[in-house]
Parts: C-alpha cells; sequence; structure tokens
C-alpha cells in the first residue's frame, strides 16, 4: 500500500469511518505476523499477538502523526505487546519449574517440537536468546533495519547497536551449535566450497 492511500484510509479512520481500517489490515496483516513469530515462535500466539497490535493502534488512531507511515508505528506496537507476552510466559514458565523442584508437586512435562530442519533449529535457537538478543536479530535480519535505524528505534549509538548485534549473534551461533553441533559447521564448508 503506498503512503498516500494509507493516509486516506488513516484520515477517514479518524474522521469515524471504521470499514476504512480494512484495507490496513488487509495490506499489513501477513507481515505483522511473520514479525510475531519470528519473536515468539509460535503460529497461534503471533496471530493473537497481530490482532492484539491492530486492535491496540486503532484505538490509539488519535496519537499517530498524520503524514508518517503506519506499518512502522504498528510494528512498534507490536513489538511492545510481543515484549509482555514474553515477559508473562517467562514468568509462567518460571512459577512451573519452580513448582516442579518441589517435591509432591506436578508439572506438566515441556512438549518437544520434532525435529523439522534448519527453521525449527533456528527457532528453538532464537527462544534460548534474552528477549532484548531475539528482538535485535529479529529487527535487523528480518524486518531489514539499518544500523542506523535501529539506533534511532532503540535511542542508542550506532556502534552501541553493532557491538549488541555482535554478541547476540555469538550466542544465536553458540545456541545453534548446543543444538545441532555440526550445523555450524556445515554451514561453514558450504559458504566456504560457494566462494
Amino acid at each position: 500500500m503506498d503512503l498516500a492511500s494509507e493516509q486516506r484510509c488513516l484520515d477517514a479512520c479518524r474522521a469515524g469511518e471504521a470499514t476504512a481500517y480494512r484495507p490496513l489490515v488487509d495490506a499489513y496483516y501477513p507481515r505483522t505476523v511473520r514479525l510475531a513469530h519470528a519473536l515468539v515462535g509460535n503460529a497461534e500466539d503471533a496471530r493473537d499477538l497481530a490482532q492484539e497490535a491492530f486492535v491496540a493502534a486503532y484505538r490509539a488512531l488519535p496519537q499517530h502523526l498524520a503524514g508518517r507511515p503506519f506499518y512502522p508505528w504498528l510494528r512498534g506496537i507490536l513489538v511492545n505487546r510481543v515484549k509482555t507476552f514474553v515477559r508473562s510466559r517467562n514468568r509462567a514458565r518460571a512459577r512451573r519449574e519452580a513448582a516442579a523442584e518441589r517435591p509432591g508437586h506436578w508439572a506438566a512435562p515441556r512438549a518437544t517440537a520434532p525435529d523439522s530442519g534448519v527453521r525449527d533449529l533456528v527457532q528453538r535457537a532464537l527462544a534460548e536468546l534474552r528477549e532484548d538478543e531475539r528482538s535485535l536479530l529479529v529487527l535487523k535480519h528480518v524486518e531489514g533495519y539499518t544500523y542506523d535505524e535501529l539506533a534511532a528505534v532503540l535511542a542508542i549509538p550506532r556502534g552501541t547497536v553493532m557491538s549488541r548485534l555482535y554478541r547476540a549473534r555469538k550466542r544465536m551461533r553458540d545456541a545453534l551449535h548446543n543444538l545441532d553441533p555440526g550445523l555450524i559447521e556445515e554451514r561453514r564448508g558450504n559458504s566456504e566450497e560457494e566462494e
């Protein structure tokens, strides 16, 4: 959707025409779900979070600056929703694990998804990272943010973005290596053959 069409829809929504929001949802829902899925690693949760982000964005339209692109603003709302969701999920997991350690308590075993290739390994490795590392990697490598854009969004210097990305990539490599020690060596070998 081009910026002019987007602004017409937003102006109509602000004027009370709720049906004008539908083209924005149609245009950005798949992209929003992909981003949420990359951040949380679960398709159902990703769809729920995307829907929540669209509802929150609609309710907050008066705060959206006219003339500004809609998707970056929506993406910010989504990332904040994801952070809240992940914190809540981590607290619940910690409570389950603490309960399981106490004698006489029962906790449901963690479901382990069957290994379905590299994509599954990447999702599992991402899940092992801290929330800020996962978000940084997804924004850089899935959403395609530049270092300067990341610095602006995160309100930190460009050099700090680069060093945090370096550490996040290293932790990602380590997590992948722990899941499948042959994967990193195999990938390196393939890239060396291509050169």
